[in-house]
């Protein structure tokens, strides 16, 4: 099976190819070079070691990742034509000739030959992307647990992981149709690099779908602790606006969509639970080590119940209004399809 890989890149795989199926890439640390600050460098590094850490336990815990990531495949169908799919052989004349009605021949023109999957985290989304039609994957995620478990979910399939970076990715240039990314960018401490770098990669007129967190995410939690102490516990997100400034720096914007969507947990144990299950990670100067003690949490506790029941009568865009005896916790989802522009 050939990859996009540079030939460096191929030197230091960790797992050989297993007949053309999923197989897992170590990189070793080039990246860090590139990195801005120092504390970037330990921010990415915490993001990848909460990740790893989580591998085991994502998939049960990642509702909302889960729903964001379907959701994302559906807005970008619209987008996508599969090839069993295009015009009739008839209406085109030229297209009878056998080689091209193969259909790798078929993926190929209609752009769906390879795809990156960047932050591929566990690779859930993989199943549905080849069910669009997609012929082959390429999996990216920072942390390393995160692609081991990718490659021993998805043996069967036609799908390849590697642990990069996504500001510093080890590929040849234009050597994806198209890039699919899940709640990955928000994580990135240099976004306009990181859309450079999915630029670079991408074939001229290739897709690029993400999906990143906004402003109001986890706000209830925020407010919370602010109510407890002065320090940072809850990561910034940038808004819609601030996204697409940064995008169209490398892509045109064919689709921008944003909805609030509201967990209900039935107590501060079992949210906090959740978020550590699926690595969600404090990255942010002036953060505190930890939770604290009892009574720190105590005071956490009576704070975000006040938050909730202050805010009992707004109303989500998504699910049901939670029960007063629980609590709430807003994702603020942002989808956005762009496109690389063709020259």
């Amino acid at each position: 099976m050939t990859t996009c890989l540079s030939e460096q890149t191929n030197s230091n795989s960790a797992m050989a190819s297993v007949s053309g199926r999923s197989t897992v890439t170590s990189l070793d640390g080039e990246s860090d070079n590139n990195l801005a600050t120092a504390h970037a460098h330990r921010a990415k590094q915490q993001v990848a070691s909460q990740f790893s850490r989580s591998s085991q336990s994502y998939d049960q815990a990642a509702r909302i990742q889960q729903f964001s990531a379907l959701e994302l495949v559906k807005q970008l169908s619209s987008f996508i034509q599969p090839p069993d799919s295009q015009h009739s052989a008839s209406q085109h004349p030229a297209s009878q000739h056998p080689a091209s009605q193969h259909p790798i021949a078929q993926a190929r023109e209609s752009g769906l030959s390879h795809w990156l999957d960047l932050g591929c985290g566990t690779g859930f989304a993989v199943p549905t992307l080849i069910e669009q039609g997609i012929q082959r994957i390429t999996g990216a995620d920072l942390a390393h647990g995160m692609s081991v478990t990718s490659h021993q979910k998805l043996a069967q399939l036609p799908f390849h992981a590697v642990t990069a970076d996504a500001e510093n990715l080890p590929f040849t240039s234009a050597c994806f149709d198209g890039i699919y990314s899940n709640l990955m960018v928000q994580w990135s401490e240099q976004v306009r690099q990181l859309f450079s770098e999915a630029s670079r990669v991408i074939k001229p007129g290739g897709l690029f779908a993400f999906a990143t967190l906004g402003p109001r995410t986890m706000h209830e939690l925020k407010s919370a602790w602010q109510q407890v102490d002065p320090f940072v516990h809850v990561n910034s997100f940038s808004s819609k606006s601030q996204v697409i400034n940064d995008c169209e720096q490398f892509f045109d914007i064919e689709s921008c969509q944003q909805q609030e969507v509201v967990q209900h947990h039935k107590n501060l144990s079992s949210l906090l639970k959740e978020l550590k299950a699926i690595g969600a990670t404090n990255v942010n100067p002036g953060r505190r080590q930890g939770l604290g003690g009892r009574e720190r949490l105590r005071k956490l506790d009576d704070a975000y119940r006040n938050v909730c029941h202050s805010r009992l009568g707004e109303s989500a865009r998504e699910g049901p209004t939670a029960p007063s005896s629980q609590l709430s916790l807003t994702y603020d989802l942002i989808w956005v399809i762009a496109r690389k522009r063709e020259f």
